[in-house]
Parts: C-alpha cells; sequence; structure tokens
C-alpha cells in the first residue's frame, strides 16, 4: 500500500547501471525519475478539451428535470470526469520517465483501482453539478460547494489512482498535498462560479467559456503536478497484478476520449453556426415565434438564446404595388381569428400539408433570383395566395408546437403587431447596395421587385403566459427561461433589429398578458374615433396595451334604469359641447338620484376629453343608443356577463395624430372588428370553425374548379364558398362599406358555385370531411339593378354597380359593436356624400 510519509535524506538512491528486469535486492530503494514535455503539455491540451466540452453541455442545461437534461448532466460528468480529469492524470503520468526510460522500471497499474479512479470523479461531479441546477439563482455558497466537490473529486481520482502503481511504493510529503488540493478547489471554484455567473446574465460566448475551460483546466492540472513533484517511487517487486495496459495503450485510450470530446465540440460548433445562418435568413423572411413569458417574466429561449421560431414564407406575394401585408390586411384578422381558436382549425392541418406539398413549385412560391412572382407555370392566374399563406400560417404554427412540445391549442394567440426585421442589416450595408444600384443602371421596381420601407423580413408573434408547471414542463423539454435585460441584445443581433426596437416590442406583450384586456360589468362611456387611411382603409383609436379597448370611462351605474335611459336619449346626436349644455340645464331641476348621474355624466365626459383630445372631442356626436359588450366573468361563472357602452364617435383628419399621453394610438379597425369575436367562450369561434372548414375541407382530395365565373375570368381563385367571408368576417356587409365606392369588376355569376355544390363528386369530398353530416346556412339575394344610389336602402357598391344573382353563403358572425359602429358611421358618411351630390 502507498503511504503518506517523508522522505528521509538518508534514503537509499538507485545509482546502478541496471538492463532487463530489475534484481531482487532493490526493494525499498528510491528510483528517480524526471518529466517529459510533450506529456506534460499533452495531459493539458486533453484536459483543457473536456473541461470545455463540459462547460458546453452545462450551457445547454436548462433545468434537473426531464430525460434531456439527465442526459447533458451524464454527458457533463463523463466529460469532466473520465477526460478532464481522469484521461489527464493517466497521460500526465505517462510523462514521468523512471531511471531515464529502462524499460522494466516503468510505471504499471492494477486494473481494480484504475477503473474505480475512472468512476469515482464522474460520480462526485455529477452530484456536483446537479446540487447547481437546482435552482436558476447563481449564490456563492453553492457555487463554493460545487468547487469543494469538484477539488475533491480532483484529488480524490488522483491518490486513487496513484494508489494503483502496482511496482512502486509511493510516499507524498505534507505541503504538497495541501498545496495540490488547494489549487484545486480553488481554481474549481472560480472557473465554475464565473462561467455560471455568465449563464446566468447569457453573456457565456465561446471566448469566455473557452477562459473558464482553460481555468478549469488548471485546477486539474496544478494539482496533479504538485502533487507528483511532491511524490517519492521506491521500488518493489509486483505484489499485486498489473493491468496490463503498457504506455501506448493508455495514450490510445485516452486519445479515443479526447477525440469524442473534440467531436462534441465540433457538434455543438456546426449546429450553433447553422442557427445563427437560419437567423440571419429568417430576418428576410415572413417567420413565425413563440413568445412565452413564465410568471417571472423572463423569455422562453432556446439553448442557443434564441426565440422558437419557424418560417411562414419567403415574403407575402402582392397582387398590386398598392397591397402591404400588414395588421390591416384581411389575411392577419383571418390568422388573428384563427389563433383564438386553433381548435377550429387543428383538424385541417394534415390537409394542408398535402394541399402544400402538391403545389410545390407553383407560381405561389417565391423565385430565388428576383423576390417577386414568377409565371413557374400556366396556372400563375389562378392560384390564391391569400388561401395559401393562411396555410403556411397554420402549418408554421403546428411545427412550432411540434418543437416546444405542446399542443397547437396551448401555442398561443396572434400578438396585435409585425415587427420588420433585417432593418439593422440593411442600414450597414446601404452604402454597398447603392453602389451596387449605380453599377447594375436598373431599380428594384424595374425588376419588378417589391420594396419595403421597413425591412425586408416581417415577424409575427404568437404569445402566452406560462404558468409555473409549464414552466417546469418547458425547461424539462430543454428550454430554458432568460431576463429580457440579459438576451435582448443577443436577440436583437441575431434578428437584425435594433435593441431598443425589440425590447420595446416584447416589454409591449409582456404587458399585454399581465392583465384581461376586457371591460369591468357594469355601464361604460367610451368614444370611437376614426381616422381614413390610404386606399379606403380606417384606423380607430384603441388602448395602447390593449388594442381591443376604446378609450373609455367607467360609470357607477351596474345597468341603466328606464329614467336613466330617457335621459341618455335626449342627448342623441348632440355636439360635446351640447352635451354640456343639456346636462348643465338638466340639473338645475332634476332631483336627487338625477342630479347625482347627470354630475357623472358630466365628469365621465370632461375625463374622455382629457384623455383624447379637447379639440377633436369636441366634434365628436353622442350615439343615443346603449351596445351591449363582452366583460369580464369570473371563472366559475358559466354564463357570459355583457357591459353597457355608451359611445360618442367622430372622424378625425387623415394626418391626425395620436394623443400626446401615450396611452392611446390609432390601429387597425379591420383588426379591430376581428378582435370582438374572440372574447372567451364567443359563439363566434364555432361560426368562424365552420368558415375554414368550409374553405378548405376539399383542398387535399379533389382539385376546386378553376373559374367559377361567367364570362371574364378573374386573375384569382378563390374558394367557393366562402373566399370573401374568410378574408374577413364582415366582408359580405361592413367590409365594403368601410372602403367606399371601387372600380367596377366583371359581374360574376354565382350561380356555378351553386350547382358545383350540386355536384355528388364535390359534395362527396365536402361532406366526407364532417362526417356525412352538414348543415349551413343558405340565403337567397335578388339584387335588381339601382341607378340611383339615393333610391336604394342596400348596400351603395351594389347600387351603383348593379348585379343580378343568387347566391349561398357559408355562415356569418354575429355582429358587434364594432360592426355597427362601422355600418352606422359609413352610412351616415354616404348620406352627407349624396346630400352634397345632390345640392350640386
Amino acid at each position: 500500500m502507498a503511504g503518506i510519509v517523508l522522505p528521509s535524506v538518508g534514503a537509499p538512491i538507485l545509482s546502478r547501471q541496471l538492463t532487463g528486469n530489475p534484481p531482487m535486492d532493490m526493494l525499498g530503494e528510491i528510483v528517480p525519475h524526471h518529466f517529459s514535455a510533450g506529456y506534460i503539455v499533452l495531459s493539458y491540451l486533453v484536459s483543457f478539451i473536456g473541461c470545455w466540452t463540459t462547460l458546453k453541455l452545462l450551457h445547454r442545461r436548462t433545468s434537473h428535470r426531464g430525460y434531456y437534461n439527465w442526459y447533458l448532466l451524464l454527458a457533463a460528468a463523463v466529460s469532466m470526469g473520465a477526460v478532464a480529469i481522469w484521461a489527464m492524470h493517466y497521460v500526465g503520468n505517462q510523462a514521468i520517465r523512471m531511471l531515464d526510460g529502462e524499460q522494466g522500471f516503468q510505471i504499471q497499474y492494477n486494473a481494480g483501482y484504475t477503473g474505480g479512479s475512472f468512476f469515482l470523479p464522474i460520480c462526485v461531479v455529477s452530484i456536483a453539478f446537479y446540487l447547481l441546477s437546482l435552482s436558476e439563482q447563481v449564490d456563492v455558497l453553492r457555487i463554493a460547494v460545487v468547487g469543494i466537490l469538484t477539488g475533491a473529486a480532483v484529488c480524490g481520482m488522483h491518490y486513487l489512482g496513484q494508489g494503483g502503481i502496482a511496482n512502486y511504493h509511493v510516499s507524498y510529503s505534507w505541503p504538497y498535498i495541501l498545496g495540490s488540493a488547494f489549487i484545486a478547489v480553488t481554481a474549481a471554484t472560480v472557473a465554475l462560479g464565473v462561467f455560471f455567473y455568465l449563464k446566468q446574465k447569457w453573456t457565456n460566448n465561446w471566448w469566455k467559456r473557452a477562459l473558464c475551460a482553460a481555468l478549469l483546466a488548471t485546477s486539474v492540472s496544478g494539482m496533479h503536478w504538485v502533487a507528483t513533484v511532491g511524490t517519492i517511487y521506491r521500488w518493489r517487486p509486483q505484489a499485486r497484478k498489473a493491468s496490463g495496459l503498457g504506455r501506448r495503450g493508455t495514450v490510445v485510450i485516452v486519445l479515443c476520449l479526447a477525440l469524442g470530446c473534440c467531436v462534441a465540440l465540433i457538434t455543438f460548433a456546426v449546429l450553433g453556426q447553422r442557427v445563427k445562418t437560419r437567423s440571419a435568413h429568417q430576418a428576410q423572411q415572413v417567420v413565425l415565434a413563440s413568445v412565452i413569458f413564465n410568471p417571472e417574466g423572463k423569455l422562453l429561449v432556446t439553448p442557443e438564446g434564441t426565440i422558437p421560431s419557424r418560417k411562414i414564407a419567403k415574403t407575402y406575394l402582392e397582387d398590386t404595388y398598392n397591397e402591404i401585408f400588414d395588421i390591416d390586411h384581411p389575411v392577419f384578422s383571418w390568422m388573428y381569428r384563427a389563433s383564438h381558436h386553433w381548435s377550429g382549425v387543428v383538424d385541417l392541418i394534415p390537409r394542408m400539408k398535402t394541399h402544400l406539398r402538391a403545389t410545390r413549385g407553383s407560381s405561389i412560391w417565391l423565385d430565388e433570383t428576383t423576390s417577386s412572382r414568377t409565371a413557374v407555370n400556366a396556372e400563375e392566374d389562378q392560384t390564391d395566395f391569400q388561401t395559401t399563406f393562411k396555410e403556411l400560417f397554420c402549418v408554421a404554427a403546428s411545427e412550432l408546437a411540434e418543437s416546444t412540445q405542446e399542443p397547437l391549442e396551448r401555442l398561443g394567440v396572434l400578438f396585435e403587431s409585425i415587427m420588420y426585421t433585417g432593418t439593422v442589416d440593411r442600414l450597414r450595408k446601404k452604402m454597398i447596395s447603392s453602389k451596387a444600384l449605380k453599377n447594375d443602371g436598373l431599380s428594384k421596381a424595374e425588376r419588378g421587385q417589391l420594396n419595403s420601407p421597413f425591412g425586408r423580413g416581417q415577424l409575427l408573434f404568437l404569445v402566452r403566459q406560462a404558468s409555473r408547471q409549464d414552466t417546469m414542463r418547458l425547461q424539462a423539454a430543454g428550454f430554458d427561461f432568460a431576463a429580457l435585460t440579459n438576451i435582448v441584445p443577443s436577440l436583437a443581433h441575431s434578428m437584425e433589429v435594433s435593441t431598443a426596437e425589440l425590447s420595446i416590442q416584447l416589454h409591449q406583450i409582456q404587458r399585454s398578458l399581465s392583465s384581461e384586456p376586457m371591460l369591468e360589468p357594469g355601464v361604460h362611456l367610451a368614444s370611437y374615433v376614426l381616422r381614413p387611411k390610404f386606399h379606403g382603409r380606417w384606423d380607430v383609436l384603441v388602448n395602447k396595451e390593449h388594442r381591443n379597448l376604446l378609450p373609455s370611462v367607467h360609470l357607477t351605474p351596474s345597468s341603466l334604469s328606464t329614467w336613466q335611459t330617457d335621459i341618455i336619449k335626449e342627448l342623441d346626436n348632440l355636439t360635446v359641447s351640447e352635451c354640456y349644455l343639456y346636462l348643465q340645464e338638466r340639473k338645475s331641476h332634476a332631483a336627487n338620484r338625477e342630479e347625482v348621474f347627470l354630475a357623472e355624466l358630466d365628469d365621465a365626459i370632461s375625463s374622455l376629453a382629457g384623455q383624447i383630445d379637447h379639440a377633436l372631442f369636441q366634434e365628436a356626436r353622442f350615439l343615443a343608443r346603449p351596445f351591449s359588450v363582452p366583460c369580464l366573468t369570473s371563472d366559475s361563472s358559466r354564463n357570459r356577463q355583457r357591459a353597457t357602452v355608451l359611445m360618442f364617435r367622430v372622424i378625425a383628419d387623415a394626418h391626425y395624430r395620436s394623443p400626446a399621453n401615450g396611452r392611446f394610438e390609432f390601429g387597425s379597425s379591420r383588426l379591430f372588428r376581428a378582435q370582438q369575436h374572440v372574447y372567451p367562450r364567443s359563439p363566434d369561434h364555432g361560426v368562424f370553425a365552420r368558415q375554414v372548414h368550409l374553405e378548405f375541407a376539399g383542398l387535399a382530395e379533389a382539385k376546386a374548379p378553376t373559374s367559377l365565373t361567367s364570362g371574364q375570368s378573374t386573375p384569382r381563385r378563390h374558394s367557393s364558398l366562402s373566399a370573401a367571408s374568410a378574408a374577413s368576417p364582415m366582408a359580405s356587409s361592413v367590409g365594403h362599406r368601410e372602403q367606399g365606392p371601387q372600380p367596377r369588376k366583371s359581374q360574376t355569376s354565382i350561380r356555378d358555385a351553386r350547382s358545383l355544390s350540386k355536384n355528388p363528386a364535390w359534395r362527396h369530398k365536402v361532406h366526407g370531411f364532417f362526417g356525412g353530416i352538414h348543415v349551413q346556412r343558405e340565403v337567397s339575394v335578388d339584387i335588381n339593378e339601382v341607378q340611383d344610389p339615393s333610391e336604394t336602402g342596400g348596400d351603395v357598391e351594389l347600387g351603383l354597380y348593379g348585379a343580378q344573382s343568387e347566391a349561398s353563403v357559408a355562415p356569418t358572425d354575429i355582429d358587434t359593436f364594432a360592426d355597427e359602429l362601422m355600418f352606422l358611421m359609413m352610412e351616415e358618411r354616404r348620406q352627407q356624400f349624396v346630400k352634397h351630390q345632390s345640392s350640386l
């Protein structure tokens, strides 16, 4: 057995010239030795590679739960214990040249001790790394415990391995023992403490991890060589059987272990580069990302420090230069509603995937060289890219749910904003692009390419708030949560956007998830402010944090009584100043309860004027009709409660800006109307699901007709039953009224669509999808040609153009207060236009 003794000065030193096997009379003599510099360097490199691999594996760990994290823990323990410690020890011992390299005097090992020294550090560092992963917070006490355990693993392995020397009795010096232990514990504690601190801050890039690995390898190598210098070797016959593993065999085993670590490091480097490359490409594409916050306000990220995302398409292919894909686009409204009712879409996704594979290579796909739609095949004019883009969105969401190991129904809802990416990269390359443009001589418009004024890519967010159980499940699946202040800079760099812009966007998402965006039960006074946009679009003034809410003031009454309703009727169509005068006059001779209600109305109007803008609000007119609006309900309540909203309405100038208080801003009127259909337990979810199934039911099984027109064919093919209604919930009523008169289009007979639905083959495809039973509402519309718009009580566009047809339409949504308000204000605008035309 090896003992810890101090070598005496008069100990015998072997100095005879020997060849062959050593004689027996040499027992107990000290054998001189020296060290080979090459093996010393090699041993440190082996330890460094093992430590670097260990830190890389620990960097990817996200929790102490889940098979993924247990695999990483075991791999990190093997990398540290078997390579950084065990392999380094035996490579280092190869540097010890006994008696100038005499063949019979070299160190030999016992197999049992060698095997035990292999498993000892793996077990100890496993415990140390597990203790460190029990909490996300890095504290000094736990780091100190982990450092002590790691140092103990290094020391324990060294002395256990030394105890396995079969042909020498080894003795040690106490000062060297204490010094080596101090180096092992101190260096390991500092290296691991710095590493986990940087990991918590998400600032541990590769060169910082390399420095930590170098320091950790120093703890292992430093301990080994300090202890080795203080070791004395006395010859003895082999009382224990040696392993028979020679110098060359030991080196081969160690190099194989080190090669495995190198392969792991190369694999991680390749994966990291692929992530960077994919992020750079996605910055130029339309991408769907999952934004999930845990209860502590931290953001879900991948081990590489990116947001889980999937590409929807390379770009949205606009039909005209006037069409822009933004939150006011009907497709965005459709996607917004779909994300609030994934259960109505999920069973269609397999068919969507099949249809997309079948249409791969047609003109709906982006041309690589021109970034525009080109005539790849002869069916370009019959391609409905809006329908295809909806499919791409749903498939991307499905893949995103699979990557996060969540059901699609729990993935989240679409956030009411689109972020433009690739903006920083474009600014950085502006000078290069301008020089290339001069050399080319052709602008993007001349090449037929659309030029976005914001960025080349668009990022859409599916957002949700995760519970603590969800947080633990996602961490067990290999995801991590990071504080925004730590992760935003690296995210902004990968998305090629400014850090400030991304930080504002994520904080806005976080605030929107912190509270329920619905009115409280009771009576509210609100304002509906419209602002015209280009191409017949409209904006509405909404709450900046919750864009489905209007500027409003909560009144005291829980509901309106008959005498309160009578007072409100007296205010119908009055301006704000006229309302003030009426309220002051009515209060002078009102009863007590009326006086209180009148005073509250007066204060509410003043408060509402302060929220918006006094000058603009003075032009608003009161609408005496109370609107019923969904409101907050308790989770235990099975009945849907409604709030009562009284409304002022006004149309602002096109150049009017949002109020300076920062609480409100103008948003898409189309999206605002869609938002009113997606409150919890809304009956419109079922209507929307039927619309979606009618639109996509026969995609994969039957080819829809290329044209449903009599006469001139339309340039695009829409779904035969509900393309218009799916694009916008109120496209058949409010959507056209909002935009005003449009250029005359070719008349389309929908009678062909009705005859198509009677086709047995087509009916089999649709009915088969719904299990053989499907009920829909059929409405016959007979529209006579009307030349004078003032003589029709219907839609002004139909009156101007004239049409006579009958149609079978899909189920339609229940009109919300936003739909009714839009129709009312467009009707008032139409009447003013007709009155103005009559006076000319």
